[in-house]
């Protein structure tokens, strides 16, 4: 029994390997460039989320329901690559109060129309934080910053939790996160973070980059729980089966979600 459950854990990992491979370049790619092939990358992956929420939070699945779901987040992410913050921000304020109030699905039989609202904000609005600090000096660093933050949390609170075990932080949301592997990957992330910001940014204040490292690093933690807390609420295991040894896209989006609105406002307002 032990043993199945070690060569399980094994072929888990070099999945996640893999992915996180396949998904490096795309990131990097993604974040350094201002092409047409990044823009596709960006509303592609607004649709794939889109779709991944949709199944998760709908019990209705008739096919021109998710096409008209995900023809209103494609529209919004589109919008915002043409216009401003502002504008982006105030549309998709404008969207979601028509989408929850019934005014856009008034003859619609949508039985979880609150998920749905609650599906567009969360996925438009980092999406649109992510593109908008594209825009700003130094916003590609800044981004890949937060980034290298995130994902190493995620790997090492992955890798030292199986490898050391012990308690569940959040056994009823998350029962594979341990005590062990969430303070060593709340460790280990920020520690990246920082030594790519001090050495490819400039700021004068260690204190500040270390404070907010750590800020983004639990953020993403909370991100990750989010996201489980609705799989159990729903009875999924995973979000779909698009990254080997992950699950879905919104699997690994939950995490940066979070991590980018935390950014925002350390950028914004601090």
């Amino acid at each position: 029994m032990e043993l199945d459950k070690f060569l399980n854990l094994n072929k888990n990992f070099i999945k996640r390997f893999y992915s996180v491979l396949f998904l490096i370049p795309i990131y990097f790619f993604t974040v350094f460039f201002n092409n047409y092939f990044s823009i596709i990358i960006i509303l592609l992956t607004s649709l794939i989320l889109s779709f991944e929420w949709y199944k998760i939070t709908q019990t209705a699945g008739k096919k021109n329901y998710i096409i008209l779901f995900l023809s209103f987040v494609f529209v919004n992410i589109f919008i915002s690559i043409l216009t401003n913050f502002f504008f982006c921000i105030v549309f998709t304020i404008i969207f979601s109060i028509l989408i929850i109030s019934r005014f856009l699905f008034n003859d619609l039989n949508f039985k979880n129309l609150t998920w749905l609202f609650y599906g567009y904000i969360y996925i438009c609005i980092p999406l649109i934080i992510f593109l908008k600090i594209k825009e700003i000096e130094y916003g590609n660093f800044i981004l890949l910053w937060s980034l290298i933050i995130i994902c190493f949390t995620d790997i090492f609170s992955y890798l030292f939790g199986n490898l050391i075990k012990g308690p569940k932080i959040f056994p009823k949301t998350s029962p594979f996160k341990t005590y062990s592997g969430t303070l060593i990957g709340l460790i280990i992330g920020p520690t990246c973070g920082i030594l790519f910001f001090l050495h490819y940014l400039n700021f004068n204040s260690k204190f500040t980059i270390i404070f907010f490292s750590i800020l983004i690093s639990i953020s993403g933690f909370f991100g990750d729980l989010f996201i489980s807390k609705i799989k159990r609420k729903f009875k999924v295991k995973d979000s779909g089966n698009i990254l080997p040894g992950h699950g879905g896209l919104l699997d690994r989006y939950d995490s940066i979600s979070f991590g980018l609105i935390t950014l925002f406002f350390i950028q914004y307002f601090l």
